[in-house]
């Protein structure tokens, strides 16, 4: 009988190292790759702007105006003009953003884009303007 518990107690330890040698290779081979993450600060490249204007129109409202071209190697999409209206005390009035061009077009190196819309504010003294897109892949 003593013979029998201690093959059973063998055999027992084998076939757990089996089972926790098994769970082992599973488990590394289920590893994740490694790589880096894309951020924004990757993906958002900044255009050019020319031909910027801004002011009061007839209705009260302000225009802005200008060019945005894609000075960048890259093609980019969701091309956006971002606007900043600020007042004497550089306090924010507005802040906008729009996009000037079409949902999924791409936006090759060298296009350019023309741009005019308004924005309700009021006691604007300077502004800050932006342009930029999203590098395509």
């Amino acid at each position: 009988m003593n013979v029998y518990r201690h093959l059973f107690f063998l055999r027992s330890l084998v076939f757990s190292g089996l089972i926790i040698g098994a769970s082992i290779s599973i488990t590394t081979s289920y590893g994740q790759e490694q790589g880096r993450i894309n951020t924004l600060s990757n993906t958002i490249l900044n255009l050019e702007l020319r031909e910027v204007e801004v002011g009061e129109s007839p209705t009260g409202l302000i225009y802005v105006r200008g060019t945005a071209i894609n000075n960048s190697t890259f093609d980019t999409r969701d091309v956006k003009i971002l606007v900043q209206l600020y007042d004497s005390n550089n306090s924010t009035v507005s802040e906008t953003s729009r996009f000037i061009t079409p949902a999924s077009s791409t936006f090759k190196p060298g296009y350019e884009r023309d741009f005019y819309f308004f924005v309700s504010a009021s006691n604007v003294d300077h502004y800050e303007i932006t342009a930029e897109g999203e590098k395509v892949p």
